[in-house]
């Protein structure tokens, strides 16, 4: 049985997951250490959500920003372990996500997603995510 909890303190549980996790979602990537991981959901605004299959399955984080024209959600970084993939994990923590949205003054909950990435397409229209007519930018800050 999946079980979602919002997470508040980054153990080794938790940082291991995200070693394992990360480079699925996006292999390029750096992994995240514990104290980042408790930095970001130390952060006001920033919530995390880790679904357990009994171990942990898969993550997704809910970002509140709050702008003059009112607080709107993102979801990010949403990723399910390719073991555990097509059991409903992902479905669940988005609709975990949207639900816990919808207890904070926010206008909408958005959220991106690469064309390439069908099986997650199709789950965020079924969660009832509309296409946006809207194009997305990106400047890259050297480090």
């Amino acid at each position: 049985m999946v079980e979602i909890k919002q997470i508040s303190l980054i153990d080794s549980d938790i940082t291991n997951a995200f070693a394992r996790l990360i480079p699925q979602l996006s292999p390029d990537c750096k992994i995240p250490d514990q104290q980042y991981l408790q930095r970001m959901i130390d952060t006001r605004g920033v919530f995390l959500f880790v679904a357990y299959n009994p171990a942990i399955a898969g993550t997704l984080t809910l970002v509140v920003n709050e702008t003059p024209s009112g607080a709107k959600a993102w979801i990010e970084d949403v990723v399910v372990d390719s073991s555990a993939r097509g059991q409903g994990i992902g479905e669940k923590l988005i609709n975990y996500a949207v639900g816990f949205a919808r207890g904070l003054d926010i206008s909408s909950v958005n959220l991106t997603s690469r064309p390439n990435r069908v099986a997650a397409n199709e789950l965020y229209r079924k969660a009832g995510f509309a296409e946006r007519d809207t194009n997305v930018y990106r400047i890259k800050i050297d480090k």
